[in-house]
């Protein structure tokens, strides 16, 4: 019956295409998953006969009636068939633009144009642009139920291969994953109409399932946990040795982000996911994959450094350095010297310290210069990360050790080095180290006011990131957020902890449904002196 009902919403589709030539009009066709529009784009270029140009939309795009006007500056089609506008990055934009241009539409694109959008964008062009909405014929498409399974089975599979090749870099958000943003809900989506229509996956395609809905969840709840668990459960029962230790490194790397968000719980999730790493690797490495060992065996490192299990690092270090001179990753091989750096002075070793750190600094250096020019996203995000983060810790280590060895000279210069490059929202605790390590050393030095201002910058800072328990009267401010990329982002809605602890989340979250909302244009705060209007625009709402 969809098959039928497809055929004659298309035979439409396409009649009203070419009873439209030669004018404007907008015809919105609505598709549930990108496999099934990928068929119906195939059917539309086979069932109309006149010229149709095709627009794929960069996620980067702003304006639609400026990118066709670009595309077709020569020779107008006789339709033009768009879609992308799912990927776009800020898609609310993209959507008011087009309402500011109604009338340049109607008077410079003489064809029709057919927009394919999915079901996240439909709703959001009657909510932005009712009148564009209103002036468009909508089609809406069924999905075929052997085209939701194989939605389910092509972007699962694609989602574990992607991180499975990634091992423990940065996190892969949905746009790295090659999914919509609203990629979680459209799997969740697909699993709940094959339920209804009395379908129920396969144990395997259901355990693949889990994951990718872990993966494409808002990893900073609970629900990203269940769902890497049910998956866990599913491939133990299969005996899916590869699969259960992928998802014990990600069951680990959610304890440990938790650890990171909730810092009274800290240790005990911290040692949590030091178990689920520590049992990743072993899995890979009793099945025989010291490759996949080596992309994650670092993870497992940082935990324990974190954790001050030093006899363990030293082993897991050891351990790294093997495996990734074999597997030939530079800049793993530099963290795991850099783990050893950080052992070697917990044991008052300075000497052998100084050493490792060197040897982290030099693997880094050379790897970077054999870099070639990078050119994705992806690798840029991954090099300022090691490169503002990791090469810091390993200039911190060094500094420590000099100073140790009785080089205050050369500790100072390194650390300020250090304190320079670093980036505070990848990792605030090593920020505040490095602040701490320079203001005693000026201290024992006996530069009293040089050491006063670093502990006042150190201050500052520590109560922009939430550390500092007491902020006295005065405006609360937002609170800036670690972005360690190896790290899930935190849901940036969640009110901050200060304003619900004011009793002002009910307000924050009635405020921004009202900026949403289109029908207030303006919007005015009115109170007394100090009831908190500013705390709650800049610790709430911005």
């Amino acid at each position: 019956m969809t098959e039928v009902n497809d055929r004659a919403l298309l035979q439409r589709l396409v009649r009203g295409m070419k009873m439209s030539q030669g004018r404007f009009r907008l015809f919105l066709a609505r598709y549930s998953y990108p496999n099934q529009r990928d068929r119906l784009i195939l059917q539309l270029r086979e069932s109309f006969s006149g010229v149709l140009q095709e627009l794929v939309l960069d996620k980067s795009v702003s304006s639609l009636y400026a990118t066709i006007q670009k595309r077709l500056e020569i020779q107008q089609p006789d339709a033009l068939m768009v879609w992308g506008l799912g990927t776009v990055l800020d898609v609310d934009e993209l959507l008011r633009s087009m309402s500011l241009v109604l009338d340049e539409f109607r008077k410079n694109f003489h064809f029709p144009i057919v927009l394919w959008i999915n079901e996240e964008v439909s709703r959001k062009f009657i909510q932005l642009i009712p009148d564009f909405e209103n002036r468009a014929s909508l089609t809406v498409f069924e999905i075929y139920t052997d085209e939701l399974i194989d939605f389910i089975r092509q972007t699962s599979e694609s989602v574990y291969q992607k991180v499975l090749e990634s091992g423990a870099g940065i996190f892969l958000d949905n746009t790295f994953l090659g999914l919509d943003e609203c990629g979680y809900q459209q799997l969740l989506r697909a699993q709940k109409e094959l339920a209804k229509r009395g379908i129920f996956l396969e144990q395997e395609l259901e355990a693949n399932l889990e994951f990718a809905l872990a993966r494409t969840a808002d990893n900073s709840t609970e629900k990203a946990r269940q769902h890497y668990q049910r998956s866990l459960e599913l491939w133990q029962q299969l005996n899916n040795t590869v699969r259960v230790a992928l998802i014990n490194y990600y069951l680990g790397l959610w304890w440990r982000s938790y650890g990171v968000w909730h810092r009274p719980e800290q240790e005990k999730s911290y040692n949590r996911a030091c178990t689920y790493f520590q049992h990743s690797v072993e899995t890979f490495e009793r099945v025989k994959r010291p490759d996949l060992a080596a992309k994650f065996i670092n993870a497992w490192g940082v935990t324990l450094q974190d954790l001050q299990r030093w006899n363990e690092l030293e082993n897991v270090a050891n351990r790294a350095i093997e495996l990734h001179q074999v597997y030939s990753y530079q800049f793993r091989e530099a963290q795991a010297n850099g783990f050893l750096a950080e052992v070697k002075l917990a044991k008052n070793d300075y000497t052998e310290a100084k050493k490792y750190a060197q040897k982290a600094l030099k693997i880094f250096n050379n790897t970077l210069n054999d870099i070639s020019h990078c050119t994705s996203d992806k690798d840029k995000i991954i090099l300022d990360w090691e490169r503002l983060y990791h090469r810091v810790w390993y200039l911190f280590s060094l500094g420590k050790a000099n100073k140790c060895l009785g080089d205050i000279k050369g500790a100072i210069e390194i650390l300020n080095t250090a304190i320079a490059e670093a980036r505070a929202e990848y990792d605030p605790k090593l920020y505040f180290s490095i602040f701490k390590e320079l203001r005693e050393i000026y201290f024992q030095e006996k530069e009293y006011f040089t050491a006063f201002k670093f502990k006042q910058r150190q201050q500052k800072i520590e109560q922009e990131f939430g550390f500092q328990a007491f902020i006295g009267a005065n405006r609360l401010r937002y609170r800036k957020q670690n972005v360690n990329p190896t790290f899930p982002k935190l849901n940036p809605r969640k009110a901050s902890q200060e304003v619900a602890a004011l009793g002002r989340q009910f307000d924050v979250e009635k405020l921004l449904k009202r900026v949403i909302d289109s029908y207030y244009n303006l919007i005015v705060l009115h109170g007394q002196s100090g009831v908190g209007k500013s705390s709650i625009l800049q610790a709430g709402l911005i």
